[in-house]
């Protein structure tokens, strides 16, 4: 029932839309933490889903075990209660939730570097309810589900620069709205149950290209990286329903950022513009700003996307990385025009090592007090 999915949520969001949103699937909470900024940072096998590029600087081998993220948006403790006792017969359980938009997402991946070339798989699920017509009740209903495998590798064109492409297949269930009567709603136990109204699947290929080059100077080491994801758009092709699900819009990604590498400490600051061939998209959904601090155990992030600040915290235990994030996703046309705040927590484990199978960060160095990613 809807009532123990709801309690699921609570408790998560006790603990830790869609619209116009722009769609970008499977993003990390690092990420998120650091206003979106990502492809200049990104390292080890978590490249393959990212900047591909990066893979020519992974040395040894690099695990990415697994890393599992759920994200919720902020919801009142009155929005809270209402759809605990939610009731589709009594309308006094759910008059107050009429606009309001339940979203969450759960992202699952794993993957294996070694040298230049990574495998990778990746399982994100999303879905989203908005109560609306009080003349006749029904929730706007969304559900999507991508399961992807990611094959990465990278060359050495001149000192510092690297050239990578991932080749992928995606599996896609849904990616639509549909309308749900209340009853439909409330009789759902978990995604699956929501997941059976949406009967379109498809199956596509993508490739991604990148271009990434870093100057390695004794503390600063600045990048710069060009990043096509989906080029020429991933299409799919229907493997059941009525319709092959939509496609998976290309994204042009310009990239850069600095690291300043000290004792016990690093200072990563960068920016991102993203969607750069789709001009109706307004520039400030467009640009993405953020800085980290790296210690021996917390990683400290904040950021600016689309108009909004975004705050993140990490915490490394030699393997075990946890992390968590307070950020808001614009759903309207321009930023400003209906924000939708929302909350990520991850847990990952990662392991790294050179050439003679010593421990290493994800940066290549062998593991001291730092652990970073």
């Amino acid at each position: 029932m809807l009532r123990s999915l709801i309690l699921i949520f609570t408790f998560m969001i006790s603990t830790v839309s869609f619209a116009q949103s722009l769609t970008e699937f499977a993003r990390n909470a690092r990420s998120l933490g650091m206003g979106g900024v990502y492809v200049p940072f990104v390292n080890g096998a978590d490249a393959v889903f990212y900047n591909p590029a990066a893979l020519g600087k992974v040395q040894g081998l690099d695990i990415k075990a697994a890393e599992i993220g759920v994200s919720l948006n902020s919801l009142s403790q009155e929005d809270i209660e209402s759809l605990q006792n939610f009731d589709p017969n009594d309308s006094s359980t759910y008059n107050s939730l009429f606009g309001k938009r339940v979203w969450v997402q759960a992202t699952g991946k794993s993957a294996i570097a070694v040298g230049n070339f990574a495998i990778g798989y990746l399982n994100d699920i999303e879905t989203s309810l908005e109560l609306h017509n009080p003349s006749y009740p029904q929730f706007e209903t969304y559900f999507r589900q991508d399961v992807g495998y990611y094959l990465g590798y990278a060359i050495n064109i001149a000192p510092g620069t690297y050239l990578g492409t991932s080749v992928k297949r995606v599996d896609r269930w849904g990616g639509v709205k549909q309308e749900l009567s209340m009853t439909d709603v409330s009789n759902a136990s978990g995604f699956d149950d929501i997941g059976a109204f949406f009967d379109d699947k498809g199956q596509a290929y993508g490739i991604d290209m990148a271009l990434a080059t870093t100057i390695d100077l004794p503390l600063l080491k600045p990048t710069l990286a060009l990043v096509w994801q989906d080029m020429g758009n991933t299409a799919f092709r229907k493997t059941a329903g009525s319709e092959a699900p939509p496609h998976i819009t290309q994204n042009l990604i310009l990239g850069g950022g600095v690291t300043l590498d000290l004792p016990g400490l690093d200072i990563s600051a960068g920016g991102e513009v993203r969607h750069l061939l789709e001009p109706d998209i307004e520039a400030g959904k467009k640009l993405h700003l953020g800085a980290e601090i790296s210690l021996p155990v917390f990683d400290l992030r904040a950021g600016y996307s689309q108009g909004y600040l975004s705050y993140g915290v990490g915490i490394n235990l030699f393997i075990l990385h946890i992390d968590a994030v307070s950020y808001t996703e614009e759903l309207g046309a321009y930023p400003g025009q209906a924000a939708d705040n929302r909350y990520m927590i991850s847990v990952g484990i990662d392991l790294g090592f050179d050439a003679d199978f010593k421990f290493t960060d994800n940066q290549g160095k062998r593991r001291k007090l730092k652990q970073r990613r």
